[in-house]
């Protein structure tokens, strides 16, 4: 299931993605490199780190989801 629709009152044409999706291990480099473009797009949201907020990820067995970052090129991982 994914859902994009264009902010209305969000500036710069800004996009919200709702995605759901299991992604197997072997998919994960790929998946990561994508998420770099975004975050290389999204000027406007970068933290005091450096890094961008992408949004939230949850593995199933957890009950709470976790920030999605990019920070230096690379996909921060939950710890």
């Amino acid at each position: 299931m994914s859902l994009l629709l264009r902010r209305v009152r969000a500036g710069r044409g800004a996009w919200a993605l709702t995605s759901r999706q299991e992604i197997p291990p072997d998919g994960f480099e790929r998946t990561g490199g994508l998420l770099v473009r975004l975050a290389a797009a999204a000027a406007d949201a970068h933290r005091h780190d450096g890094g961008v907020d992408l949004g939230w990820t949850r593995c199933h067995e957890e009950r709470r989801p976790v920030p999605l970052t990019v920070r230096d090129g690379a996909v921060v991982r939950p710890s």
